[in-house]
Parts: C-alpha cells; structure tokens; sequence
C-alpha cells in the first residue's frame, strides 16, 4: 500500500506531536520509506514552518506526483459531486475551487494509484453534511474521499501502520 501526504498531516505533526528536535526518526522514517509519497500540489501547499519547508524540498524535491490525464478526469468528477450534491454552499465550494487547493487533487491521485491519504482533516471521521444542509465550511478530505471509494488515516496509523517504533 502507497500512502499520500497531506500538508495539515506534516505541518501538525512538526509543530505538536512530532518535533524533529525530539522525533527525529519519525521525519528520517518518513523521508526514507519507499511507499509514503507525496502530490505536487501538497509540495507547493507547504509554506511554514521553514524547517518543514526545508525537509519537504530535500524529501520530495524530485518524487513529487504529477496529476495525468486520468487523475484530472477524477479531479473533475470529485468539483462536480461536490457542486451538485447539495451538501456545501457556494462559500464552501470555493474553498476548493482554487486552481492551488491540494484536497480534491489528493483524493483524485489516491483513486487513480489506489492510495491511503495520511491526512488529519476530518480528524480521520467520515462526517458529511446532510444533503440539504449546505455547510458554508470547506469540504473535508475524509468525507470527499470516502465518497469516491479513497481511504484516510491519521499520521499515528500510518506510522503503525509501517511499523516505526522509536
């Protein structure tokens, strides 16, 4: 199993749980682990802290993945559920619209190359607003994800997952 990084994943992990002044095997483990990856578009969302901006370019500098053909045709139908489906209002929706949002292109990439999204977005819980309600927050990956058949975990399970003990 391949797992995609999410940025809120990496940037809470670096500020509360996993320090690299104190965790240093997790950010080595993470850098070093063939199956943990990483889209362009959470490459370009990572902006702070400049220690984690640092590990980010020397990490995924060259390993970053490109949206294909396929993942922009999943990009598309991920916009249109999340238009029509009558969960979101527009204010919510255009949270996602933006050409630079990684969300939507994570869970695209994760459909096409049969992903887990290591993400704390959602907190890991499948909440999704009832059709109907229009929420004027922004989706939420777990929620989109769980839609189009993309599981999500929480960096904890991952690092469990590959079996990291400190």
């Amino acid at each position: 199993m391949d797992y995609l990084l999410d940025s809120n994943s990496l940037i809470d992990a670096h500020k509360k749980w996993y320090r690299p002044e104190v965790f240093k095997s997790v950010w080595t483990f993470l850098a070093t682990a063939p199956n943990v990856k990483m889209t362009t578009f959470v490459y370009d969302e990572i902006q702070y802290p400049q220690q984690l901006v640092n590990w980010t370019h020397q990490t995924f500098k060259t390993q970053q993945i490109q949206p294909d053909d396929a993942t922009i045709q999943v990009y598309r139908e991920i916009m249109n559920w999340i238009s029509v489906s009558q969960r979101w209002n527009p204010a919510g929706i255009a949270q996602w619209q933006s050409p630079y949002k990684a969300d939507p292109w994570l869970i695209a990439t994760a459909q096409i190359h049969h992903q887990s999204i290591v993400t704390m977005d959602g907190n890991g819980h499948v909440t999704m607003p009832s059709i109907g309600v229009f929420s004027g927050k922004e989706p939420k990956i777990a929620a989109v994800a769980h839609q189009f058949g993309v599981t999500t975990i929480p960096l904890y399970e991952l690092l469990s997952q590959l079996h990291l003990s400190l």
